[in-house]
């Protein structure tokens, strides 16, 4: 999509230079004993922020923003830069943290690591383990006098990187050893799937790997395997016990949850074990440089580099709490500023209201970016999130008892190569869903999403809008998920999701309201080249409408699931239907429809309209799951199929799919309203100058990002 030169506007703290107020300076040359002057700035965050509030505190007025400008260069970081209630603004003078201009200013956490630490591998025991091409590459690092937190071992069983710590050379996240390179092997039969009660019985399964290669690893030295054991969404990396080197028989320490191999297996069939797995943190699979592991046992740290140590940078990633803490604090900014080389989250935001973070960089973390709880008005705009274990941006907030709304909003961010450590539920933007905590009115426009694992926006709540938000490349390694995902309750309504363009998404569907969701409007989107488009899974009163849906194995969906799953007595869905009291204001008022669910069917959808939309070169334009008697309480109306010729889009090639004035749509659906396409994705503004040297991935011509390791040998299974 040609993207234009459209000025996304900020109202809280704009403009900045028309405003007069307090400025302090901190720079890693300076000292905190000096007053904090541009000529003699501060040297620690800390001070600055004691000097700003005391001059608050002193009754001093000032005049616009009070501003603590950091000169460029790296503020090593210990531990949490913390804001309260006494370092607030006010609507009329704010504070403000920036980087003044001049370079990049970084909030590290990392470790700096002497080269000259690292130590040629000699003990003949550790080379013979080696793989031949490594012998000789190899080097070690004690880690026992670093005096790190974080060095193992990993749980039994986990699921979100099992508090390891990271490398990192020339800003670059090393990878634990890994077999295979990329991509899973299979299992060849599964002889146990374990008994997951908390019973005398409980116990790991086991199953036969295909590979004589497994024969090589020693289980006393700890070995973890990664896989999707039994679904695909559902990733875990779950320690061995045993491997039979004549029978390559290995079972595990601790069982998985619902025990391994399929799900869809039939009852009291084990299933030939098709599901995905490979092996972490070994030393036999440091085969390729850049790769590491970790000896538990003798804390010692084996690593090929990927090139001359001697002038690299070498950044161990230990800290674990967050870089920035807001909390209970109002009308901060932040600005300009990277967050680096924690192993925690980014920024955390607790209550206060009207806080920003607007131009800044979250980048090689172990966590997650920013994540906003409680508070009203706070918002994260056009900042940068790459590389990162966890989530990218998490919002939550609002009484959904009163629906009052919280206004949080997270608009004009890039976010892509997250969920690293994390491979599912660690969505780029999560909504009141899945850690998130409840939400009701935020706001998710114009950011671009894109290389991920799972799901791209991850919601639940009410009110919620999301529009103009360019979302490629989600679901890469795993299944049964949406671009956009929300699951499993009748009550999460009023959120609309308009003039989104999600595309090259093959596993997901683009538009995924799972297991009984309701009350959504999907409207005006645009879907290229994903498994379905909006997909309504037996929940009630959804509203999709003026789509088009471009190349998709199934463009529109509706099922019936809910008889089969007894939604009608579903516990979780009746409790939080009754919790709503859906009979009185504001809930009646707001959502009038859902005070039938108390009485009349609820494990039929109803209340659904699919009208008015396109599917375009799809070879089936609505689909459904179950018997036709149970769609009667829906309406299916106006929807039709059209080849791209008769589509008449601008240009396919390019992706630019806006309609030419003669397309036959208008003809056939003449109330169809054009979709403001050339509005969709990242935008210039005061903090956004230029936009990032990416495109899409089918424009012709031009260079596309770095693709996610996509792991291409998990199979597809986006249906339970």
């Amino acid at each position: 999509m040609r993207r234009i030169c459209t000025t996304l506007i900020a109202i809280t703290f704009e403009p900045l230079a028309l405003l007069l107020g307090a400025d302090f300076y901190v720079a890693g040359t300076g000292s905190d004993d000096n007053p904090g002057t541009e000529a003699k700035p501060f040297a620690s965050l800390e001070r600055a922020r004691d000097a700003a509030r005391a001059l608050k505190a002193s009754g001093a007025e000032t005049a616009g923003v009070l501003t603590v400008w950091l000169q460029p260069g790296i503020y090593a970081r210990s531990q949490t830069f913390e804001l309260n209630s006494a370092d607030s603004g006010t609507a009329s003078s704010p504070v403000a943290y920036r980087a003044a201009t001049g370079g990049a200013v970084r909030l590290s956490a990392g470790r700096v690591v002497d080269a000259k630490a690292f130590t040629p591998v000699t003990q003949p025991a550790v080379v013979a383990r080696l793989d031949a091409a490594a012998r000789g590459k190899v080097v070690q690092l004690e880690l026992a006098p670093l005096g790190l937190k974080n060095i193992g071992p990993f749980p039994k069983v986990f699921s979100d990187g099992g508090g390891l710590f990271e490398l990192y050379v020339n800003g670059q996240r090393m990878p634990l050893s890994r077999w295979p390179n990329t991509g899973f092997v299979t299992m060849a039969k599964v002889l146990d799937r374990g008994d997951w009660s908390k019973g005398p019985g409980r116990h790991g399964g086991t199953f036969v790997a295909r590979e004589d290669r497994v024969a090589r690893w020693q289980a006393d030295r700890g070995i973890w395997l990664e896989g999707y054991w039994r679904v695909p969404w559902e990733p875990s990396v779950v320690q061995v016990r045993s491997i039979g080197a004549a029978t390559r028989e290995i079972a595990f320490a601790e069982p998985v949850s619902g025990g391994i191999g399929s799900k869809y297996a039939k009852r009291g069939e084990l299933g030939d074990g098709k599901e995905p797995w490979c092996a972490v943190n070994l030393l036999e699979e440091i085969d390729l440089p850049g790769e590491w592991c970790v000896d538990f046992a003798t804390q010692t740290l084996y690593f090929w580099p990927p090139g001359d140590l001697i002038r690299a940078k070498i950044v161990l990633a230990d800290f674990d709490q967050p870089l920035v803490a807001l909390r209970d604090v109002s009308h901060v900014m932040l600005r300009g500023l990277a967050l680096e080389y924690s192993l925690g989250n980014g920024a955390e935001m607790t209550g206060g209201s009207s806080n920003l973070i607007a131009g800044c960089t979250f980048q090689n973390l172990g966590g997650s970016g920013v994540l906003i709880k409680g508070g009203t008005g706070h918002g994260v705009r056009s900042s940068d999130f790459h590389d990162l274990g966890n989530g990218g941006i998490y919002l939550s907030g609002g009484d959904r008892k009163t629906l009052a709304p919280a206004g949080h909003f997270a608009e004009n961010n890039h976010l892509h190569h997250l969920g690293i450590r994390k491979k599912t539920y660690a969505a780029a933007i999560h909504v009141g869903a899945y850690g998130a905590g409840e939400a009701v009115g935020c706001r998710v426009a114009h950011n671009f999403i894109h290389d991920l694992p799972h799901a791209a926006v991850l919601y639940g709540g009410n009110d919620h809008l999301f529009e103009f938000n360019e979302v490629a490349r989600v679901a890469l390694t795993s299944g049964d998920v949406g671009a956009f995902y929300t699951c499993n309750d009748w009550t999460s309504r009023g959120n609309v999701l308009r003039h989104n363009f999600v595309y090259d998404c093959p596993r997901a569907n683009a538009f995924y309201l799972d297991d009984g969701d309701s009350g959504d409007t999907v409207e005006g989107n645009v879907v290229y080249r994903c498994f379905y488009g909006p997909f309504i899974g037996g929940g009630h009163d959804n509203l999709v409408r003026n789509n088009i849906v471009i190349e998709c194995e199934r463009a529109y969906h509706l099922d019936s699931r809910g008889v089969a799953r007894g939604y009608a007595t579903n516990q979780n869905l009746v409790a939080r239907l009754q919790a709503a009291n859906a009979q009185q204001p504001p809930w009646s008022t707001r959502y009038p429809t859902l005070a039938r669910l108390l009485e009349g069917r609820r494990d039929v959808p109803t209340g659904d309209i699919i009208e008015g939309n396109v599917a375009v070169d799809s070879p089936q334009l609505f689909h459904t799951s179950g018997k036709q008697a149970e769609f009667t309480l829906s309406t299916v109306t106006n929807n039709i199929a059209l080849t791209a010729a008769e589509a008449g889009f601008v240009s396919s090639a390019r992706l630019d799919f806006r309609l030419r004035p003669d397309s036959a749509v208008f003809k056939l659906l003449p109330g169809f309203k054009p979709i403001p396409f050339e509005q969709i994705g990242l935008l210039r503004d005061e903090y956004r100058t230029a936009l990032p040297d990416i495109v899409r991935t089918f424009a012709p011509g031009r260079r596309a990002g770095k693709a996610f390791d996509s792991n291409t040998d998990v199979q597809r299974t986006n249906q339970r």
